[in-house]
């Protein structure tokens, strides 16, 4: 029974044995911590994007009077403010007032309505139009008809975006009574639809020096109040 014994006993402790040698196989292998938790993902945070703001105005929103794009006025305002800006302003006359078909360089001037339409094409968060110069060859009547079509076509197309209207200026005689009575009208197409009012008159943002040797640009100087009294009056 002797030799039957001991291969009993060889057998039980080979089985022994086996039986440890796979439960450590199943442990995990690594330095890492067993009782640390695992992410088998990565992190990723988003960037939030800047808000895109639309400029429609005329010839000093689209950079008249100054060196280069980087000191016009709604260029400072949107890097202030942190807006991606899109910039429609043309040099052919101002969209509160109507542009001036022929005078946008080798390219036909857009009228107001296709202004409108592809304001509203690129949905932006904020969307500032700037009466700009005010003089004496602006029509009084069929300027306030146009700034109010304008507007309320805008606020129509994107009913939930920041409406900012910025009032006239008149860098020409600053005590232009046609001024006066064109920042009213414009103040009150502004709030029709409910957008937010910059008057550039009370008091006026420029000065003198602040107007560029052509007697009608505002140079940058001028560009820079201007920015400076929009931004604040947004703050």
């Amino acid at each position: 029974m002797r030799p039957r014994r001991w291969k009993f006993l060889v057998v039980a402790v080979l089985f022994v044995g086996a039986i440890g040698l796979a439960l450590l196989a199943l442990q995990p292998v690594g330095t890492e911590d067993a009782g640390a938790p695992k992410d088998p993902y990565p992190t990723i945070t988003a960037v939030p994007r800047a808000p895109t703001a639309v400029f429609l105005g005329g010839a000093s929103t689209s950079g008249a009077g100054v060196s280069g794009q980087a000191t016009r006025w709604s260029t400072g305002l949107a890097a202030d403010k942190g807006w991606q800006e899109v910039n429609l302003a043309t040099k052919g006359g101002v969209i509160a007032f109507g542009v001036t078909p022929g005078t946008c360089g080798p390219s036909p001037c857009p009228s107001y309505q296709d202004l409108v339409a592809k304001t509203v094409g690129l949905n932006p968060s904020v969307v500032v139009v700037a009466a700009e110069r005010a003089g004496m060859n602006v029509d009084l009547p069929e300027a306030v008809a146009t700034i109010n079509a304008a507007l309320a076509a805008l606020r129509v197309g994107l009913p939930d975006a920041t409406l900012v209207v910025v009032g006239p200026v008149a860098p020409n005689g600053m005590d232009d009574t046609r001024a006066v009575e064109l920042d009213s009208e414009v103040r009150a197409a502004a709030a029709r639809v409910g957008a937010a009012y910059v008057a550039l008159l009370e008091p006026n943002v420029l000065d003198p020096s602040m107007v560029a040797s052509d007697g009608v640009s505002v140079n940058e100087a001028g560009h820079a109040a201007i920015a400076a009294r929009v931004k604040t009056a947004l703050s």
